[in-house]
């Protein structure tokens, strides 16, 4: 339903998608060594999804409605500026 990315080290969210099945994004780009797009460390990445949207409407206030706000919601929370690449690539 929707998955996200984010660096520890500049504490950015990096990769968002709401169409994409939970499935532990972050471990795959931290294997493979990819540098963060913003500021370049590797083997620094953290991540959050969920494949349940009513799970998560559940369990959360009013203002997650949808895979995007409660990504946005959970970057908020934990500090952390929302800039995911645009098109769905990884950019370096």
């Amino acid at each position: 339903m929707a998955e996200m990315v984010w660096c520890n080290s500049c504490n950015t969210v990096v990769w968002a998608y709401d169409h994409q099945r939970s499935c532990d994004l972050r471990g795959i780009v931290n294997m493979m060594g990819l540098p963060c797009p913003n500021c370049h460390r590797t083997h620094c990445f953290d991540g959050w999804g969920l494949n349940s949207l009513e799970e998560m409407i559940n369990h959360y206030p009013e203002e997650v409605f949808d895979g995007w706000s409660a990504m946005k919601y959970i970057a908020k929370h934990n500090h952390l500026e929302w800039k995911p690449s645009p098109d769905n690539r990884w950019q370096i």
